[in-house]
């Protein structure tokens, strides 16, 4: 008699199991998003015209993350401070979530007249992604990059007493596929806002946020 009763649980919990199951894998059930923050550069009143070059030397523009997840960081080659666990990490995120289409890495140097793009791709070599088409590497003007860096409330700045001549945030922050900034709310109710990239556990935050955004673009591609 038992066995009957537990058959029979199984065949009545079997399909509700499956029906909820299928609605995660195809992003119909999303359980948490992210704090939409609005577009940086729009109320920062940022010129189209205004253009950086990869480390590839072809020329880029915000334009391009039409459509994409960003990550964006500020750095400089020759940082020797917190730069290097800064990429660190960020490798580990950009290795953790290569596999989904629509989204991209962008670090922008903080001395362009260092980081030029010849340096930039020998950067990227040494870092072990210089195959990666995911993560790009950035310079361009100075009050460009510097002002890019500011309307994304990250500092980017010449700074005579610091290890370097820079003084640059060691966060990123992530853009949805429209130029939005996204964050998470912290357990204790405060917007996180950026992700300290140097700080392993929020880079764990950073990767999981990203996820949760790749579904649900793919629940706004779908039409749901």
């Amino acid at each position: 008699m038992t066995s009957k009763r537990l058959l029979l649980g199984v065949l009545l919990v079997l399909p509700v199991a499956m029906y909820l199951g299928s609605l995660v894998i195809s992003g119909a059930v999303n359980f948490r998003s992210l704090e939409d923050l609005g577009d940086p550069l729009a109320k920062a009143n940022w010129s189209d015209s205004i253009q950086f070059t990869r480390s590839d030397e072809q020329l880029w523009t915000v334009d391009s993350l039409d459509g994409k997840i960003a990550v964006v960081s500020f750095f400089f080659t020759s940082c020797p401070t917190i730069c290097p666990a800064m990429n660190f990490h960020l490798k580990e995120a950009h290795d953790r979530l290569y596999g989904f289409k629509d989204l991209i890495f962008i670090s922008c140097t903080v001395d362009p007249q260092t980081d030029v793009p010849v340096v930039l791709h020998a950067y990227k070599e040494r870092l072990g992604v210089d195959g990666s088409n995911k993560w790009e590497f950035i310079t361009g003007q100075r009050e460009d990059l510097y002002a890019l860096a500011n309307a994304y409330y990250l500092v980017a700045m010449q700074d005579s007493s610091a290890a370097g001549g820079y003084t640059h945030s060691q966060s990123a922050v992530i853009l949805d596929w429209n130029g939005h900034l996204r964050s998470r709310i912290t357990d204790d109710g405060n917007l996180l806002g950026v992700y300290d990239v140097s700080e392993p556990y929020l880079v764990d935050q950073l990767v999981e946020d990203v996820r949760v955004l790749v579904k649900e673009h793919r629940k706004i591609k779908m039409g749901q």
